[in-house]
């Protein structure tokens, strides 16, 4: 397989093209906001995590991948280093602004388009694998998220981290199916239990896209706070990317454990940070969702500029 520019921003236009079609049925009000919130529901809550247990169940042999547990540091990672550049730059500021900045600054969509990318790139055999490599990632992403990202939209209106949210489908979905994987083995689940799951789990992106597209239509791009929408344009888009560019290939790390990591300091914000800040009515909901909107654009031209670089320089 080869990562160039051409590659990845085929793979890119194909996840925007499907990312439209939600922005526009939201936009022609085919779907209304009551339809996409059921869309949302069932795909966090039923598609996500029959595609997670799918995948993980066929495509995780611990023979095979015995540095399993370094991909859930990769997200963690980037999430601290993201959350420590934004708390850098944002300093002097204080209130549920910066706490919203800081939080679309530090948490990526790990889950959605890192998968959709690799649908679309040309894998071959790997897919399978590499798919299981990316599932296991989010099990970092998603214990920052449900953590750290709630308290951040949410600090404002409750100064504690309150920890069952963590306790959530995808995650559920993800632990199943690895300590099913550890203790009995893979193809402990007959084909006639699996196959139902798969056909299920496979509308998990087409819907997922859908949703992402949908929420962005629904984003206020009234009176964009611009010194914030660009500050954290700049950190996910420029400075992640760039930083993982110069350091994941010293690390000498497994080739897809290096990968992945390249993959997620690439993605724009969490696109999930949009749903909380709904569900809690938050105060800096908007400027997240500025945030979201201008990373998820910019990042048509910028994931395909950067994993093109860093195909030339590991050859992958």
């Amino acid at each position: 397989m080869l990562i160039t520019f051409q590659t990845t921003a085929a793979a890119v236009a194909q996840i925007f093209a499907m990312g439209a079609l939600g922005f526009y049925l939201i936009k022609s009000r085919l779907i209304h906001e009551s339809g996409l919130r059921i869309l949302s529901f069932l795909s966090v809550n039923v598609f996500f995590p029959l595609f997670i247990f799918n995948q993980i169940l066929k495509n995780f042999d611990l023979s095979r991948m015995p540095f399993w547990w370094q991909f859930p540091l990769i997200n963690i990672s980037l999430v601290v280093t993201g959350l420590g550049i934004a708390l850098l730059a944002s300093w002097r500021h204080r209130g549920h602004q910066k706490d919203g900045f800081v939080a679309a600054s530090a948490l990526h969509n790990a889950g959605y388009i890192p998968l959709l990318m690799l649908m679309s790139l040309p894998l071959g055999p790997a897919a399978g694998e590499l798919y299981a490599c990316i599932i296991l990632s989010i099990i970092g992403f998603d214990t920052c998220l449900w953590s750290l990202g709630v308290w951040l939209m949410t600090r404002s209106q409750s100064p504690h981290m309150d920890f069952r949210k963590m306790i959530n489908p995808p995650l559920v979905s993800m632990a199943a199916a690895i300590i099913i994987t550890l203790v009995f083995g893979r193809g402990c689940i007959p084909e006639a239990v699996l196959k139902p799951v798969k056909i299920l789990g496979d509308a998990a992106m087409g819907v997922a896209m859908i949703v992402i597209g949908g929420n962005l239509a629904l984003s206020s791009l009234k009176q964009v706070n611009w010194p914030r929408v660009t500050g954290a344009v700049l950190i996910k888009l420029m400075l992640l990317p760039s930083l993982a560019l110069l350091v994941v290939p010293l690390l000498k790390l497994n080739p897809w454990v290096a990968l992945v990591a390249m993959i997620q300091s690439c993605m724009p914000s969490s696109i999930t940070l949009s749903i909380i800040g709904r569900n809690y009515e938050t105060k800096n909901q908007d400027l997240v969702n500025q945030i979201i909107f201008m990373t998820h654009f910019l990042s048509i031209i910028t994931i395909p500029v950067f994993l093109g670089l860093y195909g030339k320089l590991t050859h992958f």
